[in-house]
């Protein structure tokens, strides 16, 4: 199963998303065995049909909806999720 990665260009909480992501796999290589699909929301909105979500970015893994970033979210709200997101995934 794959983690998709949907985000905005020019979008400030994407871009630390990112930010966080790449920090997660420096530290944990071992996280990147879990395939990552970014799709961009406005350039690829097809391939986003029938997901439920309003803010991104926004992360599903399979169906779940892992995380949903909301106004105010910061660095370490997002690391702490998305942390403990691949620590759950990486154990099974």
């Amino acid at each position: 199963m794959e983690l998709l990665f949907i985000y905005m260009d020019g979008c400030p909480y994407c871009k630390l998303a990112g930010e966080v992501l790449e920090d997660l796999f420096a530290k944990h290589p071992e996280y990147q065995k879990i395939p990552l699909v970014k799709v961009n929301e406005n350039r690829e909105p097809e391939k986003l049909k029938g997901r439920n979500y309003y803010y991104v970015p926004t992360f599903f893994y399979g169906e779940e909806k892992v995380y949903e970033a909301q106004p105010g979210d910061d660095r370490e709200k997002m690391e702490n999720l998305l942390g403990d997101f691949f620590q759950k995934i990486s154990e099974k």
